[in-house]
């Protein structure tokens, strides 16, 4: 089972990036994409007709210029049994924050399937007192369910912050670090440094539980967003 993270960065690499999914779709079984507007996703349904997607909004104020939001876009021959939405802080005008699960069924047998969109802000990717209770929703959100669980998505966090620590002290594994990824961060993601930032190589992250068998984890260095797609392979 092949399954895809991506922040999609709006769709503002719109010929890149929807030539990369084409070309994927068919040997992936499930995208789990990142700022979303509801016209992108309208655009996304009609290159992906051998997925079903699902959608929710982070944010239904268009204070942005855009409205926020996530889609996860599951093989037609998987049964959705179910998605939904959880916030993971109070929503700001200017921020976004929240988790979108889809329960799976592959075959005879059931996944959790999870895509996050971090709070952005303060754009160091450090830990804030925000964050860390983010990170502790989300781990206790799953606590309640048994079975394979994957978390994927644009955490907005560094790899050294306990925000992203506490999932492998949960018992999670942390395949940025498993697969020594050196970047999630593409090129384009720093045109438009100012005068003393530092380039941040990291973002995004995908955490599975005990019971999954990952067969390969890669991040290939392509520029169809600000973000690197995140390939998870696995048998299940």
């Amino acid at each position: 089972m092949k399954i895809i993270f991506l922040n999609i960065w709006q769709g503002n690499y719109w010929d890149k990036l929807q030539n990369f999914i084409r070309n994927q779709s068919d040997s992936t079984n499930a995208f789990c994409f990142q700022e979303v507007s509801p016209p992108l996703f309208s655009e996304l349904e009609k290159i992906l007709p051998q997925h079903l997607g699902v959608y929710t909004t982070e944010n239904k104020v268009d204070s942005l210029g855009f409205v926020y939001g996530e889609a996860i876009f599951a093989e037609n021959n998987l049964e959705v049994l179910s998605c939904g939405r959880t916030d993971l802080f109070r929503q700001m005008k200017n921020d976004m924050g929240y988790l979108q699960v889809a329960n799976v069924k592959v075959g005879s047998k059931t996944l959790f399937l999870s895509n996050v969109h971090g709070k952005a802000r303060p754009g160091t990717k450090l830990d804030t007192p925000v964050r860390l209770r983010q990170s502790r929703k989300i781990i206790n959100h799953f606590s309640r369910f048994d079975g394979p669980k994957i978390i994927g998505g644009d955490f907005n966090l560094l790899p050294q912050t306990q925000s992203i620590k506490m999932f492998a002290e949960a018992g999670y594994r942390d395949l940025i670090k498993d697969f020594g990824i050196k970047c999630t961060r593409s090129q384009l993601a720093w045109k438009n440094l100012k005068k003393g930032e530092e380039k941040q190589y990291f973002a995004d992250y995908v955490f599975v539980s005990s019971d999954i068998k990952v067969m390969s984890f890669k991040v290939p260095d392509i520029e169809v967003s600000d973000h690197l797609p995140l390939i998870l392979d696995l048998e299940f």
